[in-house]
């Protein structure tokens, strides 16, 4: 992947979309498309091979979108990388929208590891927290994880905050033991 590309095709979408009422719902669209066309190994096949012309995918892709209730920034979005022959780079650039998009509208995503199910209130106070260590809104992705026993494991960007009870155990073994 060439994350310079990635990044140009993902600023210049988000400039566009940023300033939209349904920016977040047009982020899902794209997520959606590229998950449909990046998931099919016949779409893939087809859009990676080289004896097929670039104008036959332009074609072909412009086709398929049309069938689909799909808002025309987002179709443009992908025509424009299957005619530059960026169609590798398109797993890549949900995740790259996301963040670009979040930063632009004061927003980050929190990954929570949990031993068992939140309730909504737990989520809600969660969020709570995270947005006033953060100073920006919150969204939470909330993931069950069997490994952890106890507490919670967040990620907020590159910065891990670890309170699971497994961590916290450890500590306090390597206090009792001197080291």
């Amino acid at each position: 992947m060439d994350h310079a590309v990635v990044s140009r095709y993902s600023r210049s979408f988000v400039d566009v979309i940023a300033e939209k009422k349904d920016a977040l719902q047009l982020l899902e669209q794209l997520e959606s498309m590229i998950n449909e066309i990046t998931g099919n190994a016949r779409s893939v096949h087809y859009f990676q091979n080289p004896a097929v012309l670039g104008k036959e995918k332009v074609e072909t892709i412009s086709a398929a979108l049309k069938e689909i209730d799909l808002d025309q920034t987002v179709a443009n979005l992908v025509i424009t990388m299957i005619r530059n022959g960026r169609f590798s780079s398109l797993r890549y650039l949900p995740e790259h929208v996301r963040k670009e998009l979040y930063r632009r509208l004061g927003m980050v995503q929190v990954d929570l590891q949990v031993a068992a199910p939140l309730s909504d209130d737990m989520k809600n106070r969660f969020s709570r927290a995270f947005e006033k260590k953060t100073g920006r809104k919150v969204v939470l992705n909330v993931t069950e994880d069997p490994n952890i026993l106890g507490g919670a494991v967040a990620r907020i960007g590159s910065t891990l905050i670890d309170g699971s009870l497994k961590t916290n155990l450890s500590r306090i073994r390597e206090k009792l033991s001197g080291e």
